[in-house]
């Protein structure tokens, strides 16, 4: 590791900042320099400068991970959703389950072989560990992604401690916790401020939706709303559910909350869908009072699929929102969703 490669990552981050027309923070300005020293330690192969970035929803975190891969000069570097990888790679190592020769250690290897090829910097954002069936394959992938020699940067909401929160299950990643906090450098972005609820009103992405509180005729056209006609209904099999949508054409998925979140749906689905439909409407979405707590969570799950993925979505309904999102996920999960869903704007009429 040279101090030319830290300082030149260093530079090139606050150089991105300034083109945006940002200026980076203290807490920000803070951890620039131990994500530099690990960008400069892939590009040498020193071991041993892997870090973890946590700190609450909107304090910058996606945005410095993006930064910093970009500032790396690597080539053998990947950039990647821990969500989406991390479903790829159970699909891959699991996809020969109950054949015969089917081994999951090499097909583990394999799978890993296959996602990451042969990269020296592997940046993981929304790192999270929420089920106990992930805890012992998050940890093998943790010391796998170390012994191939590669240094990991990942960011998340969950300090370390946090991961895999639920007090039942929490013992089952206590390896995984161990290796992080001896083997990473574990650092908190933590900066007072939630940036998203500072953002200006976006023109693409998922910053460019609405959340329609009383979807008259008015509101609909200036969020350039169309509603569905009968005939436009689908009946769409992303994955074992088959559901029901209102419309599904010209790059527009349109559901109701109870066709879509009332049925099983799952995270998997939307992430199939959202590649394919970069405008999503969810209509009649209730208030929080409504009572299926699992309905939520699917709604929760999509916005913060569709955020990832970058798609517009479009909200009609859920009138007595005031900032809390309702739900039985934990708490940290609430908050980043709530962040999200809250740069979803209310249209003006002309």
């Amino acid at each position: 590791m040279t101090s030319v490669h830290v300082d030149s990552i260093s530079s090139a981050v606050r150089q991105a900042a300034r083109a945006e027309g940002l200026e980076l923070d203290a807490a920000q300005l803070a951890v620039l320099p131990l994500l530099a020293r690990a960008g400069a330690a892939a590009i040498s192969g020193e071991p041993g400068r892997s870090v973890y970035l946590w700190g609450p929803p909107g304090r910058g975190k996606t945005w410095l991970l993006d930064a910093f891969c970009e500032a790396v000069p690597l080539a053998e570097k990947r950039r990647l959703h821990f969500h989406d990888f991390f479903r790829e790679l159970h699909a891959r190592t699991f996809e020969g389950y109950g054949q015969k020769g089917f081994a999951q250690q090499s097909a583990f290897a394999a799978g890993l072989d296959a996602l990451l090829g042969d990269a020296r910097l592997l940046c993981f954002d929304e790192f999270h560990v929420n089920g106990p069936a992930d805890a012992a394959f998050v940890t093998r992938l943790l010391r796998e992604v170390e012994e191939r020699g590669t240094v990991l940067v990942a960011t998340s909401n969950y300090a370390p401690h946090e991961l895999l929160p639920d007090p039942m299950f929490h013992h089952l990643f206590e390896a995984g916790i161990e290796f992080i906090a001896t083997r990473l450098q574990v650092a908190a972005l933590d900066g007072t401020l939630d940036y998203r609820s500072t953002r200006p009103r976006g023109t693409a992405g998922f910053a460019s939706g609405h959340h329609l509180r009383e979807p008259d005729a008015a509101s609909l056209a200036a969020a350039g709303l169309r509603l569905p006609e009968p005939q436009e209904a689908a009946v769409l099999s992303p994955g074992p559910v088959a559901l029901k949508a209102a419309r599904a054409a010209d790059g527009q998925l349109w559901f109701t909350f109870g066709d879509l979140c009332a049925a099983r749906s799952a995270a998997s689905d939307y992430l199939a869908l959202a590649g394919q439909y970069r405008h999503w409407v969810v209509s009649g979405v209730p208030d929080t009072t409504h009572e299926d707590p699992f309905a939520w969570q699917r709604f929760g799950n999509l916005v913060d699929v569709l955020y990832d993925a970058g798609c517009r979505l479009d909200v009609l309904g859920f009138r007595n929102y005031a900032g809390t999102f309702p739900g039985i996920a934990h708490e940290i999960d609430l908050a980043r969703i709530s962040s999200r869903f809250g740069m979803l704007s209310a249209p003006v009429p002309a």
